[in-house]
């Protein structure tokens, strides 16, 4: 009998262990009639979502009421995966400050130069000197961003204060740098590291357990991205936020704290984007004109949204009443409504958020504050990302598998493809400035390959993936089509992604490449086949 026992505390504690690992379902579920919302809402928001060819949905969860009445994850993405929040991390960030504030370890009216000093240069301007944690949280440091510290140093914050500074406190001037600032005063001024004080003081209470955050080449967390966490823990902390920081009758963060992180203190509309091309003006031009137009119809107008930030947090005031998010590169979104009392949060890539940010007010928030509810669909679309689709062979296999393709220089920066046979599978290589970088892919359909090997990750910095353990699970599929070989590639516990479709003409090679939907790292890449020795 003793031994019966003994083996259901062991089954009952390794079941504990794998729940707590995969911490998805905590969170209580209803339907969206049950918490007074038209389903087709939610159907509209979907479908608009689904059909727009520059937004891929990885995860997306729709909360009212504390309950979780529709979610999303798009396969091969599954709901224990944790993504990438990249700058969403930032609204992270900022409850960790909140909870150093509750805990009388700083003020946000000290001097930065209290904590930083000896990042500092040896003198300090004026301006320098007039920085505070307050205008760090705000976004309001006077210097303008430099993403070249990232690539280039290992001392990040003693280059950056060498920087110029100017008219500290009174434009908003978006830095990641002020919020890794932030991250390192937090790991000074507890005498812990960020994700450990997290750790004791939200996650845990809110059973978030499978999270990690990366480290700078200091160790210290980078802040203001690099955190990676599940699509329902991040509905945890948004949940968290919409109620006032409390979370089970305890009070977590102070309710003062809150109000003050989602306040608007500075105005982030000041054409701070730097648009690369005629065509980019155009567009960004018509739709101002719609914009303008919609205002005068419907008194929306959506660049309301970006034109509030609060303590790392975006905010917005208008047409709906106060509202604020957490936003970061590709499409990660924590937002919470409190006229509503809902929070949406969705993962993904896409080229520009503003269009989920447009999805979420047409489809939800405006019917359900009133307006009138859109013919829903009549088919729910199924978020499956669909694998490239094809012949799993071509005759110019036999010769690419003895050679490599030599790339010029890119946007993607990959210099060499090579491709193997494995199996009925094919095994892709892409080699870098990082190395090399493999990925196993199956054709028409997606190979899940879980391993310690590097994953696809995007993220610029001289070291990448300090502090993140592995193995990595991804997920890649090619097709021949044609005489062209197509490609995709996604990081399932991190959500960046690969697209190529190389076209061959006798040796040379043209490939059409896409990381992530950006411009940026999109490229006409052309290159030969050249025979392995």
């Amino acid at each position: 009998m003793k031994i019966r026992y003994r083996l259901l505390a062991i089954v009952l504690w390794l079941n504990s262990c794998l729940m707590g690992v995969a911490q998805v379902g905590d969170l209580p579920r209803s339907t969206p009639e049950q918490e007074g919302v038209n389903p087709a809402l939610i159907s509209r928001l979907y479908h608009s979502l689904d059909s727009n060819p520059e937004i891929d949905v990885h995860h997306l969860m729709i909360l009212r009421h504390g309950k979780v009445i529709s979610e999303v994850h798009a396969s091969p993405y599954q709901a224990v995966h944790k993504h990438l929040l990249y700058s969403a991390s930032k609204t992270v960030l900022g409850l960790a400050v909140g909870l150093a504030v509750d805990d009388g370890l700083l003020s946000v009216d000290d001097k930065v130069s209290r904590y930083l000093r000896d990042k500092m240069p040896a003198t300090l301007s004026p301006a320098l000197d007039s920085l505070t944690v307050r205008h760090m949280l705000m976004m309001s440091s006077g210097r303008k961003e430099d993403t070249g510290i990232f690539k280039n140093d290992t001392d990040w914050l003693t280059t950056w204060f060498k920087g110029d500074f100017h008219a500290v406190g009174q434009e908003f001037s978006y830095d990641s740098m002020a919020s890794y600032a932030l991250s390192m005063i937090v790991c000074r001024v507890t005498g812990k590291s960020l994700l450990e004080y997290l750790r004791e003081r939200i996650f845990e209470p809110l059973h978030i357990i499978d999270v990690d955050w990366e480290l700078s080449p200091d160790g210290v967390e980078l802040g203001g991205w690099g955190l990676r966490i599940q699509t329902e823990s991040q509905a945890k902390l948004g949940q968290l936020m919409l109620q006032d920081g409390v979370w089970n009758g305890q009070q977590l963060v102070s309710k003062r704290w809150i109000h003050d992180m989602t306040q608007r203190y500075k105005e982030t509309s000041k054409n701070h984007v730097e648009y690369n091309s005629l065509w980019d003006r155009i567009v960004s031009g018509l739709r101002r004109a719609w914009h303008y137009l919609r205002a005068l119809f419907t008194g929306y107008d959506s660049s309301n949204y970006f034109r509030g930030y609060g303590f790392q947090t975006k905010s917005v005031l208008k047409p709906w009443g106060n509202a604020f998010f957490a936003a970061g590169y590709g499409g990660q979104l924590i937002y919470v409504m409190p006229k509503c009392d809902m929070v949406i949060v969705i993962n993904g890539r896409a080229i520009d958020y503003g269009t989920e940010l447009d999805a979420f007010y047409d489809d939800l928030v405006a019917p359900l504050l009133g307006g009138d509810v859109p013919p829903a669909p009549s088919v729910m679309p199924s978020f499956t990302i669909m694998p490239p689709q094809g012949r799993s062979s071509h005759e110019l296999e036999n010769r690419l598998f003895d050679s490599r393709l030599l790339l010029e220089e890119n946007r993607l920066e990959i210099k060499t493809i090579e491709l193997r046979r494995s199996g009925d599978d094919r095994l892709f290589t892409m080699t870098d400035n990082r190395g090399a970088l493999r990925a196993l892919a199956a054709c028409g359909q997606w190979r899940l390959t879980t391993s310690d090997d590097r994953p696809l990750y995007l993220a610029e910095a001289v070291q990448q993936l300090v502090n993140v353990k592995g193995p990595f699970t991804s997920a890649a599929a090619y097709a021949w089509q044609g005489d062209t070989l197509t490609f995709r590639l996604d990081w399932l516990g991190g959500g960046d992604n690969r697209r190529l479709k190389m076209a061959f003409d006798g040796d040379r090679v043209t490939i059409y490449g896409c990381d992530n939907f950006d411009r940026d790292l999109t490229d006409t890449i052309h290159g030969i086949m050249e025979p392995q020795q």
